[in-house]
């Protein structure tokens, strides 16, 4: 898989596999916060594509039962209403609750192709994540008119994200398109969950653990690239500090 990383990391320099980082974070959150199975409450909001299952499945099985807040392109749709309801899911043990929020988008990448990813059983390469390569592929002008489908509307909402984005997606330099857009997703995503938790802090006495990234898919297994790592309301500071 290693061979894979090198050039994952042009793009995503903190990328490791994601078995790796995650059994990382379970163990911090373990040793250094208190988090256990009996106190905590899982909660993921990735993409509703399959191939992100293995991870999210594996914390699942660590953790406990998991609420799922996102959806298409891995934005938290869930929102406001969403995570205000699984604060109120959340298990006590001996005093303590704890929250762990996982989420982000994702990307394939495959003999050198962004956006691309081989799928068991198919023998035509896929595209990864197909919500925003689709968006991606639609650009600006094919999207800025388009109305309200409530048969599509994670769909019509994450591109209504994008729109600002494609705007300017000419000034992107050599950094191929969907990474460049990839990215920017990430960065709106931590922007909204982080205004959304910093509503839920006032109301909820725990810990709330934010984890998110973007998750690279490859024939050789998934990436995951850190973006937030933070626990708030922290047992021993009260504070915000970093799940390092």
């Amino acid at each position: 898989m290693h061979d894979v990383l090198e050039p994952i990391s042009q793009y995503f320099p903190k990328a490791s596999t994601a078995s790796e980082f995650f059994n990382q974070v379970n163990q911090l959150l373990t040793e250094r916060h208190g988090f256990t199975p009996g106190n905590t409450r899982f909660a993921e909001g990735a993409c509703s594509d399959e191939i992100n299952e293995p991870e999210l499945e594996r914390l699942e099985q660590h953790w406990g039962e998991r609420f799922k807040f996102g959806g298409l392109a891995g934005y938290c749709h869930g929102g406001r209403t969403g995570l205000g309801a699984v604060s109120r899911h959340v298990p006590e043990e001996d005093g303590q609750r704890n929250l762990l929020l996982v989420g982000g988008p994702h990307i394939g990448w495959h003999d050198g192709a962004w956006g691309k990813v081989p799928r068991v059983g198919q023998v035509e390469i896929t595209t990864s994540c197909g919500a925003l390569m689709a968006i991606v592929e639609a650009g600006y002008a094919g999207l800025q008119a388009k109305t309200m489908d409530p048969l599509d509307a994670q769909q019509f909402f994450v591109e209504r994200l994008m729109l600002p984005f494609l705007k300017k997606a000419d000034d992107g330099g050599e950094v191929p398109l969907i990474v460049r857009a990839t990215q920017f997703l990430m960065r709106r995503i931590d922007t909204d969950l982080r205004t959304i938790v910093d509503e839920l802090l006032p109301y909820f006495e725990g810990q709330i653990a934010c984890v998110t990234g973007v998750t690279i898919n490859t024939a050789s297994g998934n990436f995951f690239c850190p973006s937030t790592q933070a626990v708030r309301n922290d047992r021993a500071t009260g504070k915000t500090v970093t799940l390092t």
